[in-house]
């Protein structure tokens, strides 16, 4: 316990999923969290979650694709809380479809997924970055996902978009290692989420579809959203002091190699 004691946390896409369990997680080890979400209700609902845990945590609404939002909220953090210690880039989303391919794709969308994946970790993390040289030192998470490594069909932008994170994040610990500022990754399985859950039960088969690809996870279950969190709490403590640019998985082998 405590394991993040004395720190400020901001958590992109915390009003549910693995934003959310990460937020729990993070303020009962001790650090005041600052939830960010575009949707106010699942934001307040995660501050209300810590506070009954005897936490601190406060909801900054903002759209992490809009520059002058991120502004504001990163402002209003400082202002509340002083200073940003931990930042976990966790926004992130697909197609309910998997109608993502370079032919279906309209600009809009293409533009959107990369936006709302690769976008916002750039201009948070534009915002962030100069508070932690400051404050000389700090642990940033990007959540990446396995799709940088081992694609679906129909996932063309999704895809595309978090590879290009993955790449930003080992460029970002090259720049800001001297600084003592830790940029590492988090790639997550296949988790149960709400969006996970609305992703699967638009398909024709959604029962058949779940059985399909929980053949192809070795430990054999899907991941909850805490599974995802505890990755996220060691690369965010001093646990993970000389860990910097790793990728970390966190998906029961998912990409492993062929299983099943």
């Amino acid at each position: 316990m405590n394991r993040l004691q004395g720190k400020t946390a901001l958590i992109t896409g915390a009003g549910s999923g693995i934003g959310r369990a990460t937020a729990i997680l993070f303020a009962a080890e001790g650090a005041k969290v600052a939830v960010n979400d575009i949707s106010v209700e699942g934001g307040h609902e995660t501050v209300r979650l810590i506070k009954e845990a005897k936490g601190e945590a406060t909801f900054f609404k903002a759209n992490v694709t809009k520059l002058p939002e991120v502004k504001s909220m990163v402002k209003q953090v400082i202002d509340r809380y002083g200073r940003i210690d931990v930042l976990h880039n966790n926004v992130g989303g697909w197609q309910r479809e998997n109608n993502d391919t370079v032919i279906n794709d309209s600009e809009e969308e293409w533009d959107r997924l990369i936006n709302l994946n690769l976008r916002g970790v750039f201009l948070v993390s534009k915002e962030v970055v100069p508070i932690m040289i400051k404050n000389e030192g700090g642990s940033i998470i990007n959540t990446i996902t396995t799709n940088a490594y081992m694609n679906y069909v129909g996932n063309h932008a999704y895809g595309a978009s978090k590879g290009g994170v993955k790449e930003l994040t080992r460029s970002m610990c090259l720049d800001y290692a001297k600084y003592n500022i830790r940029v590492n990754g988090l790639v997550p399985g296949e988790t149960v989420t709400p969006q996970w859950t609305a992703s699967m039960e638009s398909g024709p088969n959604p029962e058949e579809a779940k059985i399909s690809l929980l053949k192809k996870i070795p430990m054999g279950r899907f991941a909850e959203p805490e599974d995802i969190a505890l990755g996220a709490l060691f690369l965010a403590s001093d646990e993970s002091r000389y860990v910097n640019g790793h990728i970390l998985f966190v998906d029961g082998g998912l990409t492993s190699g062929f299983y099943g």
